[in-house]
């Protein structure tokens, strides 16, 4: 298979989930965070695609994919995207997780471990190791905002593109995220109960670091990457990632900010082409 990039759904446990498919090698597995959908990759998937088959997956409730009846949290989805692998025969994986796909990277590789080769944490730090402290010093109103059900899609509602563009605000002043993009996220985010199921990520936040902490009695066995925006966060992951993975490697782009696949995809790949080969390096044969 070559670089073009195919778009699939496949229904998991009456869950559709849409995702965009290139190239071919070990499988690669990204996952976006909010407000994005697999969109947030597209600056990464040509470069990672000469040596790996990717998969740029829209989170459950998210993007084009649908909604869980089970409702949405990191665990849900997790299991539902090792279900998701299954079935379409990946074997083990390399998973790489951006803001809201690395705790769902996480919990994926913490539950499944043999299913997944490594995992690589962007510009997010774990429920329950390090996330109420960054909250707190960053002053990340929006934690709170969002777990009062039914009041941000309240007053969002015809507003989506202010809402968002506040959170793209130094992607947008940079040209990383250009109004374009914006339009590309908004085709998703203005439909119905698409920002209702964002913020149902943010509501189960109390369930999902019960979960978390269950799981990281057990460290990660598999290579771990942990790489933060100099502007938003630095070495933040790395701390947050070492205390449930202690080998994790850690790297910080210093002129990054959040949004670092749309920002600074070159440093970002950099890091993770090497980290993804040595990993397959390592990986028995059988």
């Amino acid at each position: 298979m070559n670089g073009t990039q195919e778009h699939h759904e496949t229904t998991i446990d009456g869950v559709r989930l849409h995702w965009v498919r290139a190239g071919s090698g070990t499988p690669v597995v990204l996952l976006h965070g909010w407000p994005q959908t697999w969109y947030a990759w597209r600056k990464v998937i040509p470069a990672l695609a000469r040596d790996h088959e990717v998969f740029a997956v829209d989170l459950p409730g998210l993007g084009d994919s649908g909604s869980s009846p089970r409702g949405h949290g990191v665990r849900i989805a997790a299991d539902l995207l090792d279900a998701w692998r299954a079935e379409l025969g990946l074997g083990r994986v390399h998973v790489v997780g951006h803001d809201l796909g690395g705790p769902i990277g996480y919990t994926w590789a913490a539950a499944h471990p043999g299913h997944v080769r490594s995992f690589s944490l962007l510009a997010v730090v774990l429920h329950g190791f390090g996330l109420d402290e960054l909250i707190a010093r960053a002053g990340l109103w929006h934690f709170g905002f969002f777990a009062v059900p039914g009041l941000a899609e309240e007053l969002a509602e015809g507003r989506e593109r202010v809402l968002l563009e506040h959170f793209y605000a130094h992607a947008m002043e940079s040209g990383a995220i250009r109004p374009a993009d914006v339009d590309a996220y908004l085709r998703s985010y203005a439909r119905p109960g698409r920002l209702a199921n964002g913020f149902a990520y943010y509501r189960n936040v109390a369930a999902d670091t019960a979960a978390i902490a269950d799981l990281a009695r057990t460290p990660l066995p598999m290579p771990t990457l942990a790489v933060g925006g100099g502007l938003a966060g630095g070495p933040a992951p790395l701390h947050s990632l070492t205390r449930v993975a202690p080998a994790t490697r850690g790297a910080v782009i210093e002129d990054g900010g959040h949004f670092l696949p749309e920002e600074r995809p070159e440093p970002l790949l950099s890091l993770l082409r090497p980290f993804l080969a040595e990993a397959d390096a390592a990986e028995p044969r059988t």
